[in-house]
């Protein structure tokens, strides 16, 4: 899911924050990722599954990215926080758009509001998913980070506090989302009315923990989804009741829970998370990861293991009509060729990876990563499909 952004030439956005820059107390800051990949297998599975790398050859711009961000002070407890993104497009070179653009108030010392476009606290690495120099992988893992929209239009409050001897936090945003859903692996125009997130952190020493939660009315009107309905009535004997079907204001939920913790020179991570929308043809999704790594100075090893379910919604119940159980399996099995291979079942992925820092602000990355999946690839197959990947992935992480 993508937000309805303004599309400005980056070289505009880098001239009009460096002109600001020179006005006073204005912060300039950045970040870039150079990420280059190849999929050594002849699946191509990850490929279809959403990474948008071949075994043709090197690719060096699906993951590349480049972030302007600018602070600007409008009073002693206001602030002005707006950040740019230019991320690489496989077909269209790189796409610049406004990914913050929001008002920050100081609530005494450790209390922030925030109004206008922010960014949604679903995960862990959330408020810096897209600094790479942040966290230890190239990409977080895609199994938990899955959702394809991260930022909302509205308001924002989080508030530190601390009990005992842990610090805790809690972070909550209410608003709108208007843009791009992903749908049967496709992208498709949506809207998520009453949007509302919440999220809460404990801390104690270097164990952190969270739990997360988010719902909102979700809104999908697009051909695709009523070409997709056309089609399941086509292949059926009976009536539907496409109220099931249809994306109209129905339910959509988001839990998440993560822990990041550090003994010694051995870092531990894991996240989960469910994602459902009620009454629709849009799937079920379950994800989460376990990692670990081990710190030997300037140099950082890390395994990743992670797992995703796809479970297609069921045609029991949909249909009437003397043909009725007939038709609800007929649903059932072409709601999953419809959504191919975002269909039902599962997959895998095992990460092997290596960080090297080159500085205070510097990184380079190198990854090997095993993909597996078990999934229905047909609407009329009655077994899973196993296919695979192998992807090898180097980049270059920096901040300015």
């Amino acid at each position: 899911m993508v937000l309805r952004t303004a599309r400005l030439p980056l070289a505009l956005c880098i001239a009009a924050a460096s002109s600001m820059a020179m006005a006073g107390d204005i912060k300039f800051n950045g970040f870039a990722s150079v990420v280059s990949g190849i999929d050594l297998s002849d699946d191509n599975a990850l490929t279809a599954g959403g990474e948008a790398y071949t075994n043709d050859t090197v690719d060096n711009l699906q993951e590349s990215r480049l972030g302007l961000q600018v602070t600007a002070p409008l009073g002693d407890d206001v602030r002005f926080i707006g950040q740019a993104i230019a991320r690489g497009n496989a077909e269209t070179g790189f796409v610049s758009n406004y990914e913050w653009a929001y008002l920050d108030y100081n609530v005494g010392d450790s209390g922030k509001f925030k109004a206008g476009r922010m960014r949604i606290p679903f995960y862990k690495y959330s408020d810096y998913l897209d600094v790479g120099y942040a966290y230890h992988w190239i990409t977080p893992p895609k199994s938990m980070y899955s959702l394809a929209f991260s930022n909302v239009d509205g308001l924002g409050y989080s508030q530190n506090f601390a009990v005992g001897g842990m610090d805790m936090s809690v972070n909550t945003v209410f608003g709108r989302y208007q843009g791009n859903l992903r749908i049967a692996g496709q992208d498709a125009p949506g809207d998520l009315q009453n949007l509302g997130a919440i999220n809460f952190t404990m801390a104690m020493g270097n164990h952190e923990f969270y739990a997360a939660y988010a719902q909102a009315d979700v809104y999908i009107d697009s051909a695709l989804v009523t070409g997709m309905i056309t089609q399941i009535q086509t292949l059926t004997v009976s009536d539907i009741d496409d109220t099931q079907l249809l994306v109209d204001g129905d339910n959509g939920t988001f839990f998440g829970l993560g822990y990041k913790g550090a003994i010694g020179d051995i870092g531990l991570y894991a996240e989960a998370s469910q994602v459902k929308v009620q009454d629709s043809l849009i799937q079920d999704s379950t994800g989460g990861y376990l990692g670990a790594s081990y710190n030997m100075g300037s140099y950082l090893v890390h395994l990743t293991y992670e797992m995703q379910i796809s479970d297609t919604k069921k045609g029991d119940g949909m249909a009437t009509g003397g043909a009725a159980a007939a038709a609800d399996t007929a649903i059932t099995n072409t709601l999953r060729g419809l959504n191919g291979r975002a269909g039902e079942g599962d997959a895998s992925t095992m990460t092997l990876g290596l960080r090297k820092d080159l500085g205070t602000s510097n990184a380079i990355k190198f990854e090997v990563s095993q993909y597996d999946e078990n999934r229905y690839q047909d609407k009329d197959a009655t077994d899973k499909s196993k296919e695979s990947a192998t992807l090898v992935k180097v980049a270059f992480e920096a901040m300015f």
